[in-house]
């Protein structure tokens, strides 16, 4: 089993890459010269809903970490 300070860092990795995606995403989309409305298909979609859901994952693990410590 991992110890504390191997699951925060594996979440702030996690929330690294999560944040990077995101930049990416939004900077393909500021590039784009609007004349029109325009429907942005997401690239990296999958990619980040996994992110959020490993974040999300992590996060429960710490909470009951934290509680369990209690």
């Amino acid at each position: 089993m991992s110890n504390k300070f191997e699951i925060q860092q594996e979440l702030a990795d996690a929330q690294n890459e999560l944040t990077r995606l995101c930049h990416k995403e939004a900077k393909k989309a500021d590039g784009q010269k609007i004349t029109a409305t325009i429907t942005i298909k997401p690239r990296y979609g999958k990619a980040m809903n996994d992110l959020r859901e490993k974040c999300s994952q992590l996060r429960m693990i710490l909470d009951a970490m934290e509680a369990s410590e209690d």
